[in-house]
């Protein structure tokens, strides 16, 4: 299952199967509600994570090989960042479908979501981890029956 430090930091493994989407999406989901991320950066980056990990399951590997999944939410500067890695050779790159085409939006829905993103090679060597970056708005204090609560 996922590791999960103080650091907001999650980390984990999926096997190559279609429910790994599903199951990387929730464990995302419990991540950023427990650091409590506003609803639309967590809905943002449930779909973002979803792509990132149904390319990553499309990739030409042996079914033994495991996609690695992170996320990293680093408070003092505002960032959400997501990690899928994979054993894959290649680059994903942003494409042009045509209207008759049932693939290659992914990407396109990547990069209109999320602040960044880009691929780098994966430590160890083989294949890549593609990641995609959410700016974090600060959390603010509302006064709310007097009491204090953060919103």
């Amino acid at each position: 299952m996922a590791d999960r430090d103080s650091s907001n930091e999650v980390h984990f493994r999926i096997s190559r199967h279609p429910r790994g989407v599903g199951q990387s999406r929730s464990i995302l989901r419990d991540a950023l509600v427990g650091w409590g991320m506003e609803r639309g950066v967590t809905e943002a980056a449930e779909l973002v994570l979803s792509e990132l990990v149904t390319n990553a399951l499309r990739v030409s590997v042996p079914m033994d090989r495991q996609v690695g999944v992170g996320f990293v939410y680093d408070v003092e500067v505002g960032l959400l960042r997501l990690e899928v890695s994979d054993a894959g050779a290649g680059r994903p790159e942003l494409g042009s479908p045509g209207d008759e085409e049932m693939c290659g939006r992914g990407l396109l829905l990547v990069d209109a979501l999320a602040d960044r993103w880009g691929v780098c090679d994966r430590e160890g060597g083989i294949g890549k981890t593609v990641w995609a970056q959410f700016k974090v708005p600060q959390m603010t204090i509302v006064p709310v029956g007097g009491a204090v609560s953060v919103g």
